[in-house]
């Protein structure tokens, strides 16, 4: 059974439309004509299907993870994802979403009669808890750093986080955050004695324990700038205890810094420890981590819960994201421990950066494919001119351009994935002779990895939001409605937390010009060039893609290549530059998916992509780069079947909507009126 789930990941993504298939749309999309005034209980009132298990139903998802992942590892993972997919649209879940939704997050300093509480008591709603003890436990961190699934344990890691974000309420930003923690911190343990507390640390935020694991955060935004954190006003004072105050077990409450001045965006601040940047005497950042409380012994010999000098000034009242807290914060003499070498600070936390970056991506698209199922549960139900939405050419083709941009982006994701994945555990030995294109291990996989994990957040996380605003507009006036008690149909919830996305750990703008500036390092566009062209472009099999492919690869590099005399000429254009990067790459990875297996829908899709350019973004891309002048040429309908079959996985049926109102004709032939096709 196992193995025939595997194969079923290759099998073409198209079939002749089945009885069942066409019974379940004609039974939403039938209308009787009514004879009575309506009422609010009594005439049409539409009704959605029950979400799909997001696992079963998503045959690009479960082609991506085939691709990815060696038949040993799909077949163990496969069946622990049908289950956790089938929890994500379950009541339970949505409840626990619905009540994260109505109750935000709160503070509370003082007790009734006036006195101060031992630490600001953040309140959080009992939904939010039970999303982040169900990720927990199914591995949201903790598959990350299992040994289980050897190199691919950070693919199967975010195939368990495609299937959660959506549904995490927000959890899945400390998630992310914890995650990036425990890649930095595991750095670190090495060079450190076993009694040193950041091996509790670390033990403690990849547990899947949800009664034992810690969450972690990080808080570098300060009201001097954003990403530009060299204009820190937090500082810290190298001030170890006396030796006679600290306990025989180093205690992580008991580092030797002492961290003061002001937070601006802190976001999962019910988190048990934070990273922080803080300048030392040098005026040079470092980085340093910290409990948010720590433990006192008070005169009468018992115990207590104080604060780790952390103080909220106030919650973010935000257009998105409400179920998660996001603070400011004052530090004052908050007790920490130095992570990394001194004055290296930036250089340390871009070890958590590659991680909370892709979790950043995996999170959009997770929340975009929640927004086309509900948008294509519609769809199934409504017709309009008595028509069925579903096979509505207009419609279909807004569905179809969606599938080929989600298709095109969700390789980019994995293939990102993989490197970090393969970089951190080691590229493994058994991936088969067709396995995406890789870049060479070392210095090859750095180049690219770092080009990529900033272009796949940035393109990703802005084409997730428009995505999701058209998947908005295709529900009509309800894709506008925010209904915090029916999450299963609430794509403004998605929207506004997915537009997060797009700023958090870099702008657009800002990883833009990250990749430009990469890219045009040293030696670092050969490199990057060497392995696009060799390996991905190189080994394309369908000739004309790999043309297309190469034609366009060498239009942009050349408009980078300037920007070796002329740095600023060149980022004028990083959007484009970084877009066009992104499209260029990821079809390549389509053109290596369809040769793998031959199936013809995935094919069609990198067809589409490479040659119509259907990847593109607009104003988004260089149209030198994108546009192709020999664009593939359709038959008459032979497009729109194909919309039909990338959408619904089958055949456009005979009796498929018109798109518009057919006239009726008299005996004579001559046109009569204009009628709804019934």
């Amino acid at each position: 059974m196992m193995m025939a789930n595997h194969m079923l990941c290759n099998a073409p993504l198209m079939r002749k439309p089945t009885s069942n298939f066409l019974k379940s749309c004609l039974l939403h999309t039938r209308r009787l004509v009514s004879v009575k005034p309506s009422t609010i209980d009594t005439g049409f009132i539409l009704s959605l299907p029950k979400l799909p298990n997001p696992a079963t139903s998503d045959l690009a998802y479960r082609r991506v993870l085939a691709c990815y992942l060696p038949p040993s590892v799909f077949d163990r993972i496969w069946p622990r994802l049908e289950k956790f997919g089938e929890e994500a649209v379950s009541d339970r879940i949505n409840d626990h979403i619905s009540d994260a939704e109505k109750h935000p997050p709160y503070v509370k300093t003082r007790n009734v009669w006036g006195a101060k509480y031992p630490h600001d008591r953040l309140v959080t709603s009992e939904g939010w808890k039970r999303l982040g003890e169900w990720g927990i436990r199914n591995g949201v961190v903790a598959a990350g750093y299992e040994a289980e699934f050897g190199p691919y344990r950070r693919i199967t890691q975010h195939a368990v986080n495609f299937l959660y974000s959506s549904s995490s309420a927000v959890f899945s930003c400390p998630v992310s955050m914890t995650s990036g923690a425990g890649r930095l911190l595991g750095r670190q343990l090495k060079d450190l004695p076993l009694q040193h507390p950041f091996h509790e640390v670390h033990r403690r935020i990849t547990t899947r324990d949800s009664n034992e694991n810690w969450i972690s955060s990080q808080w570098m935004t300060e009201r001097p700038g954003g990403s530009d954190v060299q204009g820190s006003e937090t500082f810290a004072v190298l001030s170890p205890l006396p030796t006679q105050d600290k306990t025989a077990e180093m205690g992580f409450d008991e580092g030797d810094w002492l961290i003061s001045g002001y937070k601006f965006f802190c976001s999962a601040t019910d988190c048990d420890v934070a990273l922080m940047l803080a300048k030392t005497e040098s005026g040079q950042l470092s980085l340093f981590i910290a409990p948010t409380k720590r433990t006192v012994q008070l005169p009468d010999g018992s115990k207590q819960l104080e604060t780790n000098g952390i103080r909220f000034h106030r919650l973010k009242n935000k257009m998105g994201t409400k179920e998660l807290p996001t603070a400011e914060l004052e530090l004052k003499d908050v007790r920490a421990w130095m992570v990394g070498p001194i004055d290296r600070g930036i250089m340390t936390i871009a070890t958590l950066l590659n991680v909370t970056r892709t979790h950043n991506f995996i999170t959009a698209l997770s929340c975009w494919r929640r927004g086309m199922a509900i948008a294509k549960g519609l769809a199934r139900t409504r017709t309009t001119i008595n028509q069925p939405l579903w096979t509505f050419p207009m419609h279909l083709r807004l569905l179809a351009g969606m599938e080929i941009k989600f298709q095109g982006l969700l390789q980019l994701a994995y293939f990102t994935t993989s490197l970090l994945s393969f970089a951190d555990n080691g590229f493994p030995s058994d991936k088969p002779a067709t396995y995406a294109p890789l870049p060479g291990p070392g210095e090859q996989t750095t180049v690219v990895q770092r080009a990529l994990t900033a272009t796949a957040k940035a393109v990703i996380c802005k084409v997730s939001c428009i995505a999701l605003q058209e998947c908005q507009e295709a529900m009509g006036g309800v894709g506008y409605m925010d209904e915090p008690d029916e999450p299963e149909s609430n794509i403004s919830r998605l929207y506004r937390d997915t537009a997060a996305n797009m700023t958090w750990e870099g702008t657009t703008n800002v990883l833009s010009s990250e990749v430009v500036r990469h890219l045009l390092n040293g030696k670092n566009l050969d490199i990057f060039s060497a392995w696009l062209d060799g390996a991905v472009i190189g080994r394309v099999s369908d000739l004309e893609v790999q043309e297309a492919l190469k034609t366009s690869w060498a239009v942009l590099k050349g408009r980078l290549t300037p920007g070796k005399k002329d740095l600023g000429f060149v980022l004028a254009e990083g959007r484009e530059i970084m877009f066009s990067l992104a499209w260029v790459v990821s079809g390549g990875l389509l053109a290596h998916d369809a040769q793998r297996d031959g199936n013809a829908a995935a094919l069609e899709v990198s067809r589409r992509w490479v040659l119509n350019g259907e990847g593109g973004v607009g104003e988004f891309v260089i149209p030198e780069v994108v546009h192709n002048k020999q664009a593939r040429k359709y038959e008459p309908k032979e497009r729109l079947n194909w919309d039909c079959r990338l959408v619904w996985g089958v055949d456009l049926p005979q009796d498929a909507a018109l798109g518009y109102r057919a006239p009726s004709r008299k005996p004579s032939g001559e046109p009569e009126k204009v009628v709804a096709r019934s």
